[in-house]
């Protein structure tokens, strides 16, 4: 068993790094993103719109006037569902695209570091770099984009509805989302960043651990140290159990202070309302319209607070690819490779040779000569293709 320490380096703006692996990939993703914005709207507007319709139903007016919000809500509900369906599809399809061409970069940064850049990370670790931090560029662009834009597409829209029908309401609804949209979770990007470093650092400990215990199964038992490894297995499992419940109760917690201020703008709303109705500065239709638009347009932001904490992870995720893609490659070639000489090929001659993976380390070739004159390679080759040919024949002739 081979453990080598965790490399841990300063690595500037990992995520936006990471963003830029993934800008070819923005031109697919776009459609998803206005889809989604498009989803949450429609959802919005279908509820406002059903309110609207209730209220002014109630008044008994005649059925003409009413028709085009009756073929609305009808349009708004299919409209909604054909949307999200289109988010999921383009979203998904862009998503997957981009983690499997980013997937391809990593791989080709890793092809030069074998064998001898590659012992800078544990086998387990790195594994988990290749597949858990890879997947973060999708969480990224699915759990954390497309809901931030999302949410800000329905915060403009219902901040500029709400202020149009009652400039006190739209003052006030804007100001409580902006607080849900950017506050919390701002709040919740902060708390989680140890904890999500931990949980990176105790998760690739772990499949570390495993790999070595697969691997030295053996020797482990030969020594009796097998339930000490056990024992240390265990307890990284259980340090992973409870970071995972201190980032499930940070969400928790952030997603009940949006709904406290999802009600606190639904009575901040309504009560200017009824003092403008009360008035008769406001119909009751309107009325209506903003108690519940206060209410449904929350909804949206609703999915911020674990869009923060994932960002959180992803920047972890994204400052371990960045130390794995910055590792300087053991044998660098020249920019300018010296030309092939010119007229008769030269021979080959290696005299006394030592290879060894890294520097310092244990010799894997020593004392190998090897002299290999022009033309000796083609002869070889000429000879195993006659002795193919005899051999083929033979089979033949039996």
């Amino acid at each position: 068993m081979t453990h080598h320490a965790e490399r841990t380096t300063a690595t500037p703006r990992p995520t936006l790094r990471l963003l830029h692996h993934l800008l070819p990939y923005g031109r697919r993703l776009l459609p998803a993103a206005l889809a989604s914005a498009g989803s949450e709207l429609a959802a919005a507007a279908l509820t406002a719109t059903a309110a609207w319709l209730i209220t002014r139903a109630a008044q008994q007016p005649p059925l003409a006037s009413v028709t085009v919000a009756i073929v609305a809500v009808r349009a708004l509900a299919l409209g909604r569902g054909a949307l999200r369906y289109t988010e999921r599809l383009l979203g998904h399809d862009a998503a997957l695209r981009a983690v499997a061409g980013f997937r391809t970069r990593v791989y080709e940064a890793l092809g030069p570091l074998a064998p001898a850049g590659a012992a800078a990370f544990r086998s387990g670790d790195l594994l988990t770099r290749l597949v858990d931090d890879v997947d973060a560029a999708q969480d990224l662009l699915l759990r954390v984009l497309l809901p931030t834009v999302a949410a800000c597409a329905v915060t403009a829209t219902a901040t500029a509805v709400a202020a149009a029908l009652l400039p006190q309401a739209g003052l006030v609804l804007g100001s409580l989302l902006l607080m849900a949209g950017l506050l919390v979770p701002a709040l919740v990007l902060l708390l989680p960043w140890h904890a999500g470093h931990a949980g990176k650092a105790a998760r690739a400990e772990l499949a570390a651990a495993c790999v070595d215990m697969t691997r030295g199964a053996a020797d482990l038992a030969a020594y009796g140290a097998l339930d000490r490894f056990h024992e240390r297995i265990h307890g990284t499992s259980a340090r992973i159990a409870a970071l995972e419940r201190h980032k499930a109760l940070t969400t928790s917690l952030a997603s009940a202070v949006v709904l406290l201020l999802q009600g606190a703008a639904t009575v901040g709303v309504t009560w200017p309302a009824l003092r403008a109705h009360a008035a008769g500065a406001l119909p009751a239709v309107h009325l209506t319209v903003l108690a519940v638009l206060a209410l449904v347009s929350f909804e949206a932001l609703a999915p911020l607070p674990a869009a923060a904490r994932r960002l959180a992870e992803v920047r972890v995720s994204a400052r371990r690819l960045a130390d794995l893609l910055d590792t300087p490659h053991p044998v660098t070639d020249p920019s300018a490779p010296a030309p092939l000489p010119a007229g008769e090929p030269l021979g080959v001659e290696i005299t006394d040779l030592c290879v060894r993976h890294r520097p310092g380390g244990p010799p894997a070739l020593q004392g190998v000569s090897l002299s290999l004159p022009p033309g000796r390679a083609r002869r070889r080759q000429r000879v195993r293709q006659v002795d193919a040919d005899r051999g083929a024949h033979a089979v033949r002739a039996l």
